[in-house]
């Protein structure tokens, strides 16, 4: 699924022990990895779309397509 900036999203994050949480966010950013260097500085492979996501407590991350879903 393709996101667009400012959409609604639920990001889905697992702690060191594996538990899977999921928190509602806004997309503020997108990055795609395009080439090898990229591939390199974000440790995700060419084609990845990453997401920069913001909370509303104000913090913010940096998440892989797959890591996101629309809001039921």
């Amino acid at each position: 699924m393709k996101f667009d900036y400012g959409d609604y999203v639920v990001a889905r994050t697992k702690d060191s022990v594996g538990n899977v949480a999921e928190s509602k966010c806004w997309v503020v950013g997108i990055t795609p990895v395009e080439n090898e260097q990229d591939a390199r500085n974000f440790n995700y492979p060419i084609g990845t779309v990453l997401y920069t996501v913001e909370f509303p407590d104000g913090t913010d991350a940096l998440m892989p397509e797959e890591d996101l879903r629309p809001p039921e």
